[in-house]
């Protein structure tokens, strides 16, 4: 389990070598299903922005203002195994229109990810795996293997956003949701949850045995 903040962990990858086969499922393999499920409902960035009724102009505008820099381009392009994104979010929450663009940009550059964005409200029994201290977190996005299994996870926000809403004056639900759709348009806030996924992106690749 990472300890970082923005709470993202290896997963249960490493923990199905070795299980033996039986006749019954165990729970994880039950859960390798769902993923398999899940993915082949999933759509890609490109049909979420044409089935998204909020906030679709203000996803596009984040997605064409982000800079990524020659170094993370480079690194993007080095990746050696397949990797797929899974995000399960909605064009509702401040927090998946903040992060949802920036994992798009990281697709578009990258040959070996695919990425895939499922509906949290279409799909909240699936969604309700990944609760965070009994609580639904939106998004969460889960870095998966070929085979469908979780490498890595990430979940709602990234660090910096954390610290500002937990010293925010107005802890009111109306007042975090407006602080954060003006926060994720501060390129030191794209910056730093790009950073997060770039760590994760990286950390899937050497599961997978990138040399």
């Amino acid at each position: 389990m990472c300890t970082e903040q923005s709470f993202y962990s290896f997963s249960k990858y490493r923990y199905l070598v070795g299980f033996t086969q039986k006749n019954s499922f165990t729970h994880l393999e039950l859960i390798n299903m769902a993923e398999n499920l899940e993915w082949d409902t999933a759509i890609t960035y490109k049909d979420f922005l044409k089935k998204a009724r909020e906030h679709v102009e203000l996803m596009k505008a984040r997605y064409n203002d982000l800079q990524i820099n020659e170094t993370d381009i480079a690194t993007l392009g080095s990746i050696q195994n397949d990797i797929k994104i899974l995000v399960i979010g909605t064009d509702r929450c401040s927090d998946s229109i903040g992060t949802i663009p920036i994992l798009a940009k990281i697709d578009s550059i990258a040959k070996k990810i695919e990425l895939r964005i499922l509906d949290s409200d279409a799909n909240a029994r699936y969604h309700q795996q990944f609760k965070v201290n009994g609580k639904r977190k939106t998004p969460v996005v889960l870095f998966l293997n070929k085979e469908l299994e979780e490498l890595c996870r990430w979940v709602e926000r990234p660090n910096a956003a954390y610290k500002f809403i937990n010293e925010a004056t107005n802890p009111s639900s109306e007042g975090r949701q407006k602080a954060l759709m003006k926060l994720y348009s501060d390129p030191e806030i794209q910056q730093q949850c790009l950073n997060e996924f770039m760590r994760l992106v990286l950390r899937s690749d050497f599961i997978l045995g990138r040399k």
